[in-house]
């Protein structure tokens, strides 16, 4: 797998109070419905709600890295920030991701020094091929890996940290864990975390 060098931006999140989902350290829950292959589901944390989809192609992605008005995407188990190579208007999301023994509830604040990582086209060999897919570095769920760093097979999903994620007017930062990807059917993409705005 190559990829392009990962950009970092030291945190602007300002103490501004949002006017949107939850703002003023209220958790909130969003259930997203990501489990079509190859459809982006742009997320908004001011709004709460996914605002919109688009398929992985070349004309959709250009169309949503137009917009300011997401702050993330999931399709299936990757994210997308509305940052870096994701956005053609400058936005200035991006994600930070704490270590694995800090906890949801733990997280009060942005950390001092914290830096976000922003998107990056990311290629990767495949039974398809060769793809290119411009995403972040978090994604909903972590796989087992045998002591070669390989997936062991069946999957065996493991949940991801805690993140932090920054608007995309780079104004507020949202802490959020993933708390489902499969539903009651394992049936795989179906999304559930919880959030809230942190100062």
């Amino acid at each position: 797998m190559a990829a392009t060098a990962v950009l970092l931006a030291l945190s602007s999140c300002s103490k501004e109070q949002g006017n949107g989902g939850g703002e003023g350290g209220n958790v909130l829950e969003a259930s997203v419905n990501a489990s079509e292959s190859g459809v982006w589901q742009y997320f908004s944390f001011a709004e709460g709600k996914v605002v919109g989809s688009g398929k992985e192609d070349e004309t959709d992605n250009a169309a949503w890295a137009a917009r300011t008005d997401w702050d993330i995407a999931i399709n299936r188990y990757s994210i997308r920030t509305n940052s870096g190579e994701a956005s053609s208007t400058g936005a200035k999301g991006g994600v930070y991701t704490f270590d694995s023994t800090v906890t949801f509830d733990s997280v009060a604040e942005v950390p001092a020094g914290a830096t976000f990582s922003t998107d990056k086209a990311v290629t990767s060999e495949g039974m398809g091929g060769t793809t290119t897919t411009v995403k972040s570095e978090a994604t909903v769920i972590l796989f087992k890996t045998d002591a070669e760093g390989n997936k062991v097979m069946p999957p065996v999903y493991l949940q991801a940290p805690v993140y932090l994620f920054r608007s995309a007017d780079g104004n507020h930062c949202y802490k959020v864990l993933f708390t489902q990807y499969q539903d009651e059917n394992k049936e795989s993409g179906h999304v559930i975390f919880s959030f809230a705005e942190v100062k």
